[in-house]
């Protein structure tokens, strides 16, 4: 064949090769928007009529990443069969996160990949098994059709006499790749560089930025803008003035207060209680959203509502829905926030810590021995690393429930076995005890008919799943709460005097109709989580209304309310949580909270502390 002929042949199949690339690039887009809207096609649809510049500009940056893989394969069909699997199994990740947490896929979320065997316990094992079958038959498919296409689309000569580097088309491997590599780079600098504001425009795409409310962000510039967005917050951005002097003059500046408050307060170490922190998993009222989820069977939560009678409460702005109970633990153990760090601090932040001060640590230092108590695996949240290093002395896990209680056909322990080993533990130690108990009984999936025929009957709901799944937790809720009043009534006729910090740290994932409300003083509704203060002793204090607040002012109001001395740096707290009491990106939406003085300290002091160089312990 002459030359001429086959650099012809040659450039066809070249153009063929790149408009097969760029029309999978547009069907693995769309596949990619048809997974994140939960298979919803009409979704699909109005997105891509909608928001057409958008769902181009992300089958742009798809064909960039197909191009590498493509690079690295060298054979088109596979190519594309390997990305189409890919798509699929980000959208099942995608779509069983949001039916716990009503939030889509996060870069953050790939920091729980070492604990995959631990959250597979919150998935449905034969959607998986659906998907690996449906990866397999795609990848399959992929290497059929390339065998039948070799004809027209083929390689190059694999003949032995060819030199290596044509025989495994080294050259043209590396030119395909870094030509993709470089488009994907220049094509996303704008998305992964981006500044702090909650609000940012995109002029070349008719469209912004939501910092605060991801579900937007992701819906109005599709999964992969969206994805990437946010993979700037795996960096942890210093604070503006962070330096070791000035967190040396807040220092000095919160023991100068802690000095003089101190004085009128009381010492915990002669004041001979046990402190107990109950983060009762998905603990939510009803009640509050029964104009919206209207339900038979009488009350669900009765004991609750009598203990808010006759004791200090108030509600929690939960920061999560569904989910994020490591985030809230750590804001309520620490006192610092998430607000500004937008990460998992568990798993991204404290482990590269050797310490961090927090409730624990302040109580040990005054002598009451430290435990953790959490009915499920010590490494989810890699909390077996995390609570040393917050001042635990012992972590008491699953592994030391062998005579744990299940109701119904639930997985998960019951909280009247978590509450029974709180309290033979602190019957059982010589000193005063720290306890800070996270529970798991109301925990998600919420599976028909686990506690047998619903009792409390949903109304007006014409979503099944939906209606079943609220049915099923308000039966394990009515099941928690009994559990609760027996911990309390239990704490009543205990001889040490102990104090209880005790609330719900999101609500459950089972509520979408109201979440997705777009009145936010509805949709926020399921953000409100009750919390109660208790004492099994006569404080000689009317039951008071606590304002509504974010965890990160909760153990300053059990310290305060029972007139504890406390940390330094909850003086701070003092002024933050009276200015701003509730602290998160969903309250505030597109806005701020007020800048003060106090509130720049609270940050370099939540940076410091955690991803600074904790100038202020030195």
């Amino acid at each position: 064949m002459k030359r001429g002929n086959i650099a012809k042949k040659t450039v066809i199949r070249v153009a063929v090769n790149i408009v097969i690339l760029i029309i999978a690039a547009l069907f693995l887009t769309w596949l990619l928007e048809y997974r994140y809207f939960i298979n919803n096609a009409d979704d699909v649809w109005i997105f891509v009529r909608d928001h057409t510049k958008i769902y181009l500009y992300n089958s742009l940056i798809t064909l960039t990443i197909l191009g590498v893989i493509y690079g690295l394969v060298r054979r088109i069909f596979l190519s594309i069969s390997i990305s189409t699997a890919a798509v699929l199994i980000f959208g099942y990740i995608h779509i069983a996160k949001f039916g716990f947490r009503g939030t889509p896929l996060l870069p953050e979320d790939f920091q729980m990949g070492s604990q995959t065997g631990t959250l597979t316990k919150f998935i449905d094992m034969s959607q998986v098994v659906r998907l690996i079958i449906a990866v397999i038959l795609v990848i399959i498919l992929g290497i059929i059709i390339d065998r039948l296409t070799k004809k027209w689309l083929g390689k190059e000569s694999t003949e032995p006499s060819n030199p290596w580097w044509r025989r495994y088309r080294i050259i043209s491997r590396i030119a395909i790749i870094a030509v993709s590599i470089c488009g994907f780079m220049i094509t996303t600098d704008f998305i992964r560089h981006h500044g702090r504001e909650r609000d940012i425009e995109i002029p070349i795409l008719d469209s912004h930025f939501t910092d605060w409310n991801q579900v937007t962000n992701y819906s109005d510039n599709g999964f992969l803008i969206g994805f990437l967005y946010n993979t700037t917050k795996l960096a942890i951005t210093e604070p503006g003035g962070y330096s070791k002097d000035k967190m040396k003059e807040i220092d000095a500046s919160l023991t100068e207060m802690k000095q003089a408050a101190d004085v009128d307060r009381i010492n915990i170490a002669d004041a001979g209680y046990n402190v107990i922190i109950v983060l009762d998993e998905s603990f939510y009222d009803p009640s509050i959203i029964a104009d919206y989820y209207k339900y038979s069977g009488g009350d669900v939560t009765p004991n609750l509502h009598r203990l808010q009678e006759n004791n200090p409460s108030g509600y929690l702005f939960s920061p999560d829905y569904g989910g994020g109970t490591a985030n809230i633990e750590f804001e309520t153990l620490t006192g610092l926030t998430n607000y500004w760090l937008k990460t998992v601090p568990y798993t991204n932040l404290i482990t590269k810590q050797k310490s961090v001060p927090s409730l624990a640590s302040y109580m040990k230092s005054a002598g009451l021995h430290t435990v953790a108590i959490h009915p499920f695996v010590g490494g989810m949240y890699k909390r077996e690393e995390v609570l040393p290093r917050f001042g635990f002395d012992e972590f008491i896990d699953i592994q030391d429930f062998s005579d744990a209680e299940h109701d119904g056909s639930s997985e998960y322990v019951n909280d009247r076995t978590t509450y029974n080993k709180t309290l033979d533990y602190i019957k059982n130690t010589p000193e005063k005890d720290f306890v800070s108990v996270i529970t798991m009984q109301n925990h998600a999936p919420y599976i028909e008919n686990e506690y047998g025929d619903p009792k409390f009957i949903i109304s007006g709901i014409d979503n099944e799943a939906e209606k079943s799944s609220a049915e099923t937790y308000m039966m394990s809720l009515n099941k928690s709460d009994q559990y609760l009043g027996e911990f309390i009534d239990n704490l009543g006729n205990f001889e040490e005097k102990t104090i209880v910090l005790a609330y719900g740290d999101h609500a459950p994932g089972v509520y979408s109709s109201v979440l997705e409300n777009e009145n936010p003083e509805i949709s926020n509704l399921v953000r409100l989580t009750p919390f109660i203060l208790y004492a099994n002793f006569d404080t000689e204090s009317e039951p008071v209304k606590l304002p509504t607040t974010t965890p990160n002012c909760l153990g300053n109001f059990l310290l305060n309310y029972y007139n504890l001395q406390k940390p330094a740096n909850y003086y701070l707290l003092d002024t933050v949580c009276e200015q701003t009491p509730i602290l998160t990106d969903i309250y505030f939406g597109s806005t701020a909270p007020a800048e003060s003085t106090e509130l720049g300290n609270y940050n370099l002091l939540t940076y410091d502390l955690t991803a600074g160089k904790q100038y202020i312990l030195k």
